[in-house]
């Protein structure tokens, strides 16, 4: 193995073609790397203004819209004041049409299940009014499971009799909320 001399006390002496080599490379090296910033600034500036240029239409589109639906609130709301009574009286006519015998069908058919039969019902014509109805169950859970559909809505039980094969049961209840 060979030794290498190295005299730290000894001044020490730079090439300088060596040295000026490097830094002419380090420094054609920052300008290229300052060269690349300023072209990816420029594109991203001209990208921008392309996007601004885009979307000016959009915002003119979007204000449009926007005057027009400001216009079509005013225009309601002059409608509404003009066509007040009108409208009351047209909205107390749907309430007083609300009523249906079919949503009360419907919502026994949703209370009961396939082991209650229906033997009569009645319903009256208003509103607040009780529906009665006989019917006769197969088993004594499937009567508990319309039990408690029906306990809500003020259940009363007026009879309660035990056949060889079902339970025939007479009750009503109260169904206040017509759009179950």
């Amino acid at each position: 193995m060979k030794k290498l001399p190295f005299n730290l006390a000894r001044a020490r002496q730079v090439d300088g073609r060596a040295f000026a080599l490097r830094a002419g490379l380090l420094a054609l090296l920052a300008l290229l790397l300052a060269a690349l910033a300023v072209t990816n600034l420029v594109a991203r500036r001209d990208q921008a203004r392309l996007e601004r240029a885009a979307a000016g239409p959009g915002r003119q589109k979007f204000a449009k819209m926007d005057k027009n639906a400001s216009r079509l609130r005013q225009e309601i709301a002059a409608w509404k004041k003009a066509l007040g009574p009108e409208l009351a009286a047209a909205n107390a006519l749907i309430a007083r049409k609300s009523f249906s015998f079919i949503a009360r069908l419907d919502f026994l058919e949703q209370a009961s299940n396939p082991g209650i039969r229906v033997r009569h019902i009645d319903l009256a014509n208003d509103n607040a009014d009780r529906i009665s109805m006989s019917i006769a169950a197969r088993s004594l859970k499937d009567l508990f499971a319309l039990y408690k559909q029906l306990a809500p809505y003020e259940l009363a039980i007026t009879r309660e009799t035990q056949t060889q094969d079902e339970y025939l049961v007479n009750l009503s209840f109260k169904v206040l909320d017509e759009k179950l």
